[in-house]
């Protein structure tokens, strides 16, 4: 599946959502060289529906955790690809999705040090544009 194909997907899913434009770049750069798109596109329709359908309830299912007091994270993974979306929610109980990025394979758990400070702001960016609507 080619780069535009991948993109027009992923603006027709995402698009019930609010989402950090940079997202949508990162997440297709995550499964450019991969050659499993139309399984990863399968697995975020899943967890999308899923983070719509439970909200902040999300985190029981397994595929969903909450990394501190307002960044969760939505794992999407499957055979040959691991990545994962840094997601907030607003006062409004609307979730708001932040940040992507590939976890490379071997790892016990993730790492979401280096994350954590951009998806925050990147969450206090959306916040504010919520707020001033």
């Amino acid at each position: 599946m080619n780069k535009d194909n991948v993109l027009k997907i992923l603006y027709a899913l995402l698009g019930s959502f609010r989402v950090f434009e940079s997202l949508i770049e990162e997440f297709t750069q995550c499964i450019a060289a991969g050659g499993a798109e139309k399984s990863v596109i399968k697995k975020l329709t899943l967890r999308l529906k899923q983070l719509s359908l439970l909200g902040k309830s999300a985190i029981t299912l397994e595929e969903f955790e909450r990394i501190n007091e307002t960044i969760y994270s939505m794992h999407v993974q499957g055979k040959g690809f691991n990545i994962r979306i840094l997601y907030s929610f607003l006062p409004n109980g609307e979730p708001v999705l932040l940040l992507a990025f590939h976890e490379r394979a071997g790892h016990r758990s993730t790492d979401y040090t280096p994350y954590l400070k951009p998806a925050a702001e990147r969450f206090r960016v959306m916040k504010e544009e919520y707020e001033n609507e």
